[in-house]
């Protein structure tokens, strides 16, 4: 899993390639970092390129998206490939995120 993060302004894409499991997840901990400390600005997660999430994955989105609610930040997921938007839609968490097409 590598994450590449680009601010552009009051924004942050952070870009998703790989499978973000369990291991992944263990592994990418002080990646998100930046993304924690800048939650009060749009956070978009590009998952285009992320054909897998476990549940430790939702855990780091939910982690995330806690914060910048905390925040009073904004958040999106786009680019969620329908494997991935089938676990969101299987955890009752598709409702929770901001997910673009």
């Amino acid at each position: 899993m590598d994450i590449t993060i680009i601010e552009e302004g009051n924004t942050i894409n952070a870009v998703f390639d790989g499978r973000l499991d369990t291991v992944a997840a263990q592994q990418i901990t002080e990646t998100v970092e930046p993304l924690l400390q800048n939650a009060g600005r749009t956070i978009i997660l590009d998952c285009e390129k992320m054909p897998f999430i476990s549940s430790s994955g939702l855990r780091i989105f939910l982690k995330i998206r806690k914060e910048v609610e905390a925040k009073g930040g904004n958040m999106q997921l786009r680019k969620v490939c329908p494997e991935v938007r089938q676990v969101f839609k299987m955890t009752k968490l598709e409702d929770v995120f901001d997910i673009i097409e």
